[in-house]
């Protein structure tokens, strides 16, 4: 064979199969080493193989998934096809399961999702894998990410034409082969599942779920008899992937999971389950008394005061913001009113100078008095006046008085206004309008003030009370502690000990009971190491005759 095909350059033979010679390659034009899988010489002239690995050619060509070796080109050369695929770094799994020992539980779930997910990828565009098992996945150098490969007996779906394995020809490795490829009946997604289920069952257990000295054997036991119970072989596998594993070999299509999308589902579930229960052997066994009671307390307090505070300063939002609009309306029709003669009898030097006497004793952002034709007669800003007034186009408009029009706007320069706009009347007949603005910064510094007070007080309440629970947690978790070493100490056998504090409240009566238990073990203790007395052994009575007294 030649050293260079096409523009990549053979470098040395990787393996051999039974339908393909693999060759290591490098690709000059892009800088990067990869793969080359060719069909076996003697092969090429079987139209039947050939068609098989153009298949492959066609069917992996169209994979792009994480867990699928990826395919680059297909080519031919001298009547032999080949494909340039990804070179993987790592080793097959056959490989990895050589230990002797079944994987750990959580990888083994772990692959299976990555192992189902790619298997669904495939089925999802219309091409059944037909050969998955362990030789053909490989686990990558360095990390637990899986790639399945060689689609080498892979085949399009196609709904008009129903494709069926040959009678007499065995298609797959027959240890990984489902009952229907056996029979020599339809193939699907459900194929591929199977012999994931084989997969998995090898991994948990380190045997294969069917073997048998012959192959006549071997495959009327995948065809017709169940695998080993796992509930024998693996035991300590939860019983949830124990079963997952078993719907999957089950021996009609129907009964297994359809699809890799619900055989993924299962799995994560499971996942999760196993994560759980290591996380709660790793947890303490106690969380103390007063950590929890001053996380209770400060997670009310907080939510009590947050919800409070909100409340609080909705209420005083609205309340400041009726009293700033209520004032503005007023002053606004104050305006108008006053100005409604000069605008009249259009004395266009009294309004101005009506205008810079108002602006000069209050703090507006503007204040405009416009004639009945939208001219700026006066204005707070000199070089407004005689010109037309434009509307401002974003504004918020905001309830109020039915005669002000009262809304929201941001100026240029972005200062945020209250926009107050009365109409200047004379006998019920509009001859002008005022416009007047009131900045909004003085009433959002009232309101962030208001906040930042609440803030305080909340984050001072919240510390006092983590505190005082704190200390209270301390002072119970002392008696509890007390009766935990005199529990200790009476199992320890030790039946003199009693607990000497006295205490007027639940636990002074814990620590009396505690104490009367503690008298009556050490009672029945030495009832039982002393044994009782004969009455011949008992002291005799003191004669009341006998006073101690001599004769006369």
């Amino acid at each position: 064979m030649e050293q260079t095909i096409g523009r990549y350059q053979l470098l040395e033979q990787l393996g051999e199969g039974g339908m393909a010679v693999v060759h290591k390659a490098y690709d000059p034009s892009i800088d990067r080493t990869l793969a080359i899988k060719f069909l076996r010489e003697e092969r090429c002239f079987d139209p039947d193989y050939r068609t098989r690995f153009l298949r492959e050619a066609k069917a992996a060509g169209i994979l792009s998934h994480a867990n699928i070796a990826t395919v680059f080109d297909v080519g031919e050369v001298d009547n032999r096809p080949y494909i340039v695929m990804e070179l993987l770094d790592g080793e097959p799994l056959d490989e990895v399961m050589k230990s002797g020992e079944p994987l750990p539980v959580d990888k083994v779930i772990t692959y299976g999702i990555q192992l189902a997910k790619a298997l669904d990828y495939a089925h999802s565009k219309g091409i059944v894998h037909r050969d998955v098992k362990p030789s053909n996945i490989v686990r990558l150098k360095n990390s637990d990410t899986l790639k399945m490969m060689d689609f080498g007996i892979a085949r399009m779906e196609n709904r008009e034409v129903t494709q069926q394995t040959q009678m007499g020809e065995v298609l797959g490795t027959p240890q990984y082969m489902s009952p229907e490829q056996v029979l020599g009946n339809p193939v699907d997604a459900r194929t591929d599942l199977f012999s994931l289920g084989v997969v998995l069952y090898q991994m948990v257990t380190d045997k294969k779920p069917f073997d048998a000295e012959t192959l006549g054997t071997l495959l009327f036991r995948i065809a017709t008899e169940p695998p080993p119970s796992l509930e024998q072989l693996a035991p300590d596998v939860p019983a949830s992937l124990r079963h997952v594993i078993t719907k999957l070999l089950e021996k009609k299509p129907e009964r297994r999971f359809q699809s890799g999308k619900e055989l993924t589902t299962a799995l994560i579930k499971i996942l999760k389950e196993v994560e759980e229960q290591a996380a709660r052997k790793d947890m303490p066994r106690i969380v103390p008394l007063r950590v929890k009671w001053t996380v209770l307390m400060a997670l009310t307090v907080t939510a009590t005061m947050v919800i409070s505070s909100a409340v609080i300063y909705k209420k005083q939002q609205r309340a400041l913001l009726e009293r700033v609009v209520e004032y503005g309306s007023s002053l606004a029709k104050f305006i108008a009113v006053e100005s409604a003669i000069p605008v009249l009898s259009e004395d266009w030097v009294s309004i101005e100078l009506f205008v810079q006497d108002v602006v000069a004793r209050q703090e507006f952002a503007y204040l405009e008095l416009l004639d009945h034709t939208g001219i700026i007669r006066g204005s707070s800003a000199e070089e407004r006046v005689g010109t037309t007034f434009a509307p401002p186009t974003e504004t918020t408009l905001l309830p109020g008085r039915t005669d002000v029009q009262t809304s929201a706007l941001v100026l240029p320069d972005g200062t945020e206004v209250l926009n107050f706009a009365a109409p200047i009347l004379f006998q019920d007949r509009t001859i002008g309008h005022v416009h007047l603005g009131i900045p909004q910064a003085p009433f959002q510094q009232v309101a962030r003030a208001s906040i930042t007070m609440m803030a305080v007080f909340m984050v001072v309440t919240l510390l006092a009370v983590m505190l005082v629970t704190y200390i209270l947690g301390n002072l119970l978790a002392t008696p509890i502690r007390a009766t935990i070493q005199a529990l200790d100490e009476i199992a320890g056998g030790n039946r003199h000990h009693r607990i000497e504090t006295k205490r007027n409240d639940e636990f002074g009566y814990l620590f009396l009971r505690f104490n009367h238990m503690a008298e009556s073990l050490q009672k029945e203790e030495v009832e039982t190491r002393e044994p009782a007395r004969t009455p011949q052994q008992q002291p005799a009575a003191a004669d009341p005759s006998n006073d101690g007294g001599g004769d006369g």
